[in-house]
């Protein structure tokens, strides 16, 4: 029997419980809030992203109005959770391992309202209005390091909190029992940390840093090490671009990525076969249009893993691509999800174009590149290129696209902030010399 998402929704407990997460969510915004310059009203992007979610959800409920797919698997095993607290069963023990945490969140909120699938789906887009002041506080981070102008440095914020609120691919897993906006959300929480202890050496963000960690673990444990990867590798770049010589770079972030890759690839293998035949199977569900989202049935001969990553990268990074379009819905959301987040790395490319630029950035530039900057810009590799890898078809590979995109956002406004501001300041100087020669000629 399928179970409908507003089972139980309408009851005296789990109105009471989405009244308190609400609760919740207002005072982790007002707490996340003051990371951001007080002249940047962060109101407008929640409330979209509010709407946006309302949105979707009524949108889903129109079309089907029913758990799907994982949803069923998270629900049941939720369930099990709850009858476990409320002393009705046993542990469960058919909890998959590195995934059992999202259970044991969803379990207690069960276990106080009978199921509800409403309930849980509540919290993730409650916790996709907090996405806007997570990613609005990353990116003031990154201005503040930079010293821009408060205008450039408020436009940025601004970009980035409505980028978040009007993100398609998020909008549409949130109104959904999935784990994708609870992984987005500690991510953002991961990274934020992170930056506040670069910035000010302090016990507490490393204390958020791990608490994060620690749930990401249980929740979405390929995820979890790698954002956990790309921040000791940043830290360590960022470190070394203390030293002019870049043979003392090399020497020093050289040994660091070797061993964070080997135990990286060692954890994940452990977790999902990493062998060449298993890897050259996701290749051709990626390569194979009519597959969309179901996987493919033969391998890809490849001779060896370079060969399948440089293979598999370009789907995995870019893709679908225009040749792959097979008319189904399946492949035309991930395509529609794709725009967006090409949208976020040409974004990326700009930043890093022009975060060193005087003209962009308003000031004489400095020769290292912003620690915010960097730490991002590693963190979105490093689960992409695990996203190569890992992946199975484009339905995976859009939903787990959603992690880097809390480093890629903050890092793309920055980026058409700046390439507008050196537009507009290009044009004010042609402007400056044209009125100096014309007042030359007439004197």
């Amino acid at each position: 029997m399928r179970e409908p998402v507003i089972e139980n929704a309408f009851s005296f407990p789990s109105i009471t419980v989405i009244t308190l997460l609400g609760f919740g969510t207002l005072l982790a915004a007002g707490a996340i809030r003051r990371s951001i310059p007080r002249e940047v009203s962060v109101f407008g992007p929640m409330l979209v992203a509010v709407a946006t979610s309302v949105g979707a959800l009524f949108y889903r409920l129109t079309v089907d109005p029913y758990l799907v797919s994982d949803e069923v698997t998270w629900h049941e095993q939720s369930i099990a959770v709850a009858d476990y607290l409320l002393g009705h069963d046993q542990l469960p023990t058919g909890l998959h391992g590195g995934k059992e945490g999202y259970p044991w969140i969803i379990g207690p909120l069960y276990a106080a309202t009978e199921p509800a699938p409403l309930v849980p789906i509540a919290l993730g887009m409650l916790l996709f209005v907090l996405l806007v002041p997570v990613v609005g506080a990353l990116t003031a981070t990154a201005t503040e390091e930079l010293q821009l102008p408060e205008r450039s440095a408020n436009r940025a914020i601004l970009f980035s909190c409505y980028f978040s609120a009007l993100c398609p691919a998020t909008a549409i897993w949130a109104p959904r029992m999935l784990r994708e906006i609870i992984c987005m959300f500690l991510v953002g929480i991961m990274i934020l940390g992170f930056l506040k202890f670069l910035a000010k050496p302090r016990f507490g963000p490393l204390v958020l840093v791990a608490l994060a960690a620690t749930i990401m673990l249980s929740v979405r444990a390929q995820v979890a090490m790698g954002v956990v990867a790309g921040l000791l590798l940043s830290g360590v770049v960022v470190y070394a671009t203390k030293f002019r010589s870049s043979i003392a770079r090399v020497m020093i972030v050289a040994p660091v990525f070797l061993g964070i890759f080997t135990l990286t690839w060692t954890y994940v293998d452990s977790t999902a076969d990493l062998s060449v035949e298993s890897i050259a199977l996701r290749n051709q569900a990626l390569s194979d249009a009519s597959s969309a989202f179901e996987g493919g049935d033969t391998a890809y001969q490849a001779g060896s893993i370079v060969d399948i990553i440089l293979f598999n990268l370009p789907r995995a990074a870019f893709g679908p691509f225009p040749h792959e379009f097979n008319g189904s819905g399946a492949i035309l959301l991930a395509i529609i999800s794709n725009l967006f987040w090409l949208f976020c790395v040409v974004g990326a490319v700009l930043a890093i174009a022009t975060v060193r630029n005087a003209r962009a950035i308003g000031k004489p530039a400095s020769r290292r590149f912003p620690r915010s900057v960097v730490v991002m810009i590693t963190i979105s590799l490093t689960l992409v290129a695990i996203l190569s890898i890992t992946a199975g078809n484009y339905g995976l590979v859009v939903r787990m696209r959603l992690m880097p995109l809390m480093a890629l956002i903050p890092i793309a406004a920055l980026g058409y902030t700046l390439w507008r501001n050196r537009r507009e300041n290009l044009r004010s100087a042609r402007r400056s010399r044209s009125i100096t020669a014309s007042r030359t000629v007439v004197s």
